[in-house]
């Protein structure tokens, strides 16, 4: 997702919504990067290397979360899902009543 791709008229979308945009666009690159970084350790056989790569992947773990507390302070709905579903034990659809 890149954040220059906006599937309506950015003249007609309001600045919150942009900004939304921009963060889902920086989000979805920090969990690429953090998929791309995890794969590196795990191939690494050089320990002082692997150990760069886990700090790098810290880093995106981070930013993974940051991103995800700013998009959760700014959408209700967002941030109601979020509490209800994180930090629960059992299983994870249990918690979910799906019709």
């Amino acid at each position: 997702m890149s954040e220059d791709v906006l599937l309506e008229a950015a003249e007609a979308l309001p600045a919150p919504t942009r900004d939304m945009h921009r963060a889902i666009g920086a989000l979805c690159e920090d969990l690429a990067a953090l998929d791309a970084d995890n794969q590196r350790v795990e191939a690494c056989t050089d320990p002082e290397l692997r150990r760069v790569l886990v700090h790098r992947a810290d880093a995106s773990r981070k930013q993974v979360a940051m991103l995800l507390e700013w998009m959760r302070r700014r959408d209700t709905r967002l941030d109601k899902e979020l509490k209800d579903a994180l930090f629960k034990a059992g299983p994870i659809v249990a918690q979910f009543h799906y019709e």
